[in-house]
């Protein structure tokens, strides 16, 4: 049996563990030995699976958080080099961007502005990670993205946990409900910080590759 790698740790398991140490709380009688559990990287009881599961459920639950959270704030920071709504980049490291985009990828002509489609962009991003990966320049980001998922799923469980906590306890409950909910504030913080490193770091990983010639540009 293979191990976790990263990603599914922190992005995966840690949420599912979460919701369910929460949920010992809610039914301690019956989930109360979920605060001893194994979750250690090589093995896979059946309290990991759970887990493993649970923070997939979990992760579906996030995006929906993420969206409405990157919607608020004016989009993703992988998207803020074509809409300029945030400063991520030096002026000199966004031109460098483009003329990367135009030597690395092909994409002669390419114009990075408002005015390319935001799904372009996003297939055009999703190159630039790749072409990354490719030189095995991603660890850094990587470790970035594992992060911004953990951080979304623990949001997503800390809102799971607070809503259960309303429905089956009664008013009593109130302060760790709210405790529940400043963690959601606290995880999606959190959340927006490292998808801000993660892009960065991406960009700048990008900028430092050899053009296709062999050269800098």
């Amino acid at each position: 049996m293979r191990q976790f790698d990263f990603y599914e740790f922190t992005g995966v398991i840690t949420p599912g563990v979460v919701i369910l140490v929460a949920a010992s709380f809610v039914w301690p009688d019956y989930l109360g030995n979920v605060k001893r559990l194994d979750v250690s990287l090589g093995g896979l009881g059946l309290a990991v699976m759970i887990a493993y599961v649970a923070g997939h459920l979990l992760q579906a639950l996030g995006n929906l958080l993420e969206d409405g959270w990157w919607r608020l704030v004016g989009g993703k920071p992988s998207d803020w080099p074509r809409s300029q709504k945030h400063h991520l980049l030096a002026d000199a490291q966004q031109e460098r961007l483009q003329e990367q985009i135009r030597c690395r990828l092909g994409l002669h002509g390419f114009i990075l502005d408002a005015n390319l489609p935001a799904k372009q962009w996003q297939s055009i991003f999703q190159q630039v990670y790749a072409a990354v990966w490719a030189e095995n320049r991603q660890e850094r980001a990587f470790t970035f993205l594992g992060n911004y998922g953990m951080f979304r799923g623990v949001a997503a469980a800390a809102l799971v946990a607070a809503v259960i906590l309303m429905i089956v306890q009664s008013i009593s409950v109130w302060p760790t409900v709210i405790t529940f909910l400043s963690v959601m504030a606290l995880a999606i913080y959190r959340m927006h910080r490292f998808a801000v490193h993660y892009a960065r770091e991406t960009f700048v990983q990008f900028l430092q590759l050899p053009s296709v010639d062999g050269g800098t540009k």
